[in-house]
């Protein structure tokens, strides 16, 4: 089983199309979040078009399991065929459990606590637009950053479960090289 993972595409058609040739050939798509509107704080780019992007997502041919972003209405719910208004998605396979959601309203703290009760083992995020892979206890946290509004001065991002592999990897989406790289177990 692979899974592709992004966030924050925040409407950008170019960099959803860059991100998606890097997973494009997994069983599913965990998307945390921000998936059109390109946000009171950042700049519009010349890419922005929500509405084609809208186009390209219900033309994948694959499940993408969405967790809902602070920029993501009801109305962006009419353009998609999948849900993207639910805050918190849990998805299993085999011995794993993954707790998907944007990542703005949950610190790490509060998560580790949940992970105790609800026994899940991995987190996906997005909301920071800044990649990363950490380990906390037995939790593993990743966010796979954007491939349309990356922050902190890295480069655009979108990352890939592995479990056939034992592996998390962060992918530069310019150049598909890896960022970060993390075993699951």
């Amino acid at each position: 089983m692979k899974i592709g993972l992004l966030s924050d595409t925040h409407g950008d058609l170019d960099a959803f199309k860059l991100a998606y040739e890097i997973i494009k050939d997994t069983d599913l798509i965990i998307h945390s979040g921000d998936l059109f509107y390109h946000g009171l704080f950042n700049l519009i780019k010349e890419s922005y078009n929500p509405l084609e992007l809208s186009k390209f997502v219900n033309g994948i041919k694959k499940p993408i399991i969405y967790a809902k972003g602070n920029c993501d209405s009801e109305v962006d719910q009419l353009a998609v065929d999948f849900s993207i208004m639910d805050p918190v998605r849990i998805f299993y396979y085999n011995e794993n459990i993954i707790y998907i959601h944007h990542g703005h309203k949950k610190k790490d703290e509060e998560l580790l606590d949940l992970s105790k009760k609800f026994k899940f083992n991995i987190v996906v995020s997005g909301h920071t637009h800044i990649f990363r892979i950490d380990r906390k206890d037995k939790l593993i946290f990743v966010n796979p950053g954007s491939p349309s509004l990356p922050k902190g001065g890295n480069p655009p991002s979108a990352g890939l479960i592995d479990f056939d592999n034992n592996e998390i990897n962060i992918i530069n989406v310019s150049n598909q090289k890896k960022l970060l790289s993390s075993n699951i177990t």
